[in-house]
């Protein structure tokens, strides 16, 4: 007996929008992350919280590390990350120098960059990162690793839908 299998198409391109959380007092932080298709329709997101992060910036740069590692993982060849840190992707786009603090994770998102078929760095306002930065707000007051996969959380459903200028009426 054949199995079908859905197979995604391989010009598809995942966006994945980034974020980081970061208190200056305590130098606790967390990061996190959304995906989405071409039509806004969620995939998965995930964070970590309840981490050591030196600065914001630290805290920005890991949700990028993270979200590229998970497009590989779950075999996203075409990806777009999205921060609302305008320095940030001019350092991961090459116009600045980067900093020395943040040398080792921007080495592991240039690997990984690599291994992809396509992958854009882009700047996003703050109004338009809703999504991810709920997901980091939650998992640094929540702490641990979290993931979501295929089905998102209730708090993140209604960001979601205005998004992508869905009208869900109940």
């Amino acid at each position: 007996m054949v199995q079908a299998r859905w197979v995604k198409p391989p010009f598809q391109t995942i966006k994945v929008n980034c974020e980081g959380a970061w208190c200056s007092r305590t130098g606790i932080g967390g990061f996190g992350w959304v995906a989405r298709d071409f039509a806004g329709i969620f995939h998965r997101a995930g964070g970590v919280g309840v981490v050591f992060c030196g600065s914001s910036l630290i805290a920005e740069v890991e949700s990028v590390r993270w979200g590229l590692l998970a497009c590989m993982e779950k075999g996203y060849g075409r990806v777009q990350i999205e921060t609302n840190s305008k320095f940030l992707v001019e350092m991961l786009n090459g116009l600045l120098l980067s900093e020395a603090s943040i040398e080792g994770i921007l080495w592991d998102i240039e690997f990984s960059r690599n291994q992809l078929e396509f992958v854009e760095f882009l700047y996003t306002p703050r109004a338009y990162n809703e999504a991810a930065h709920l997901v980091a707000q939650f998992v640094t007051r929540m702490g641990g690793s979290h993931l979501w996969d295929c089905l998102e959380p209730e708090w993140l459903f209604n960001t979601l839908a205005i998004d992508v200028n869905i009208y869900v009426r109940i």
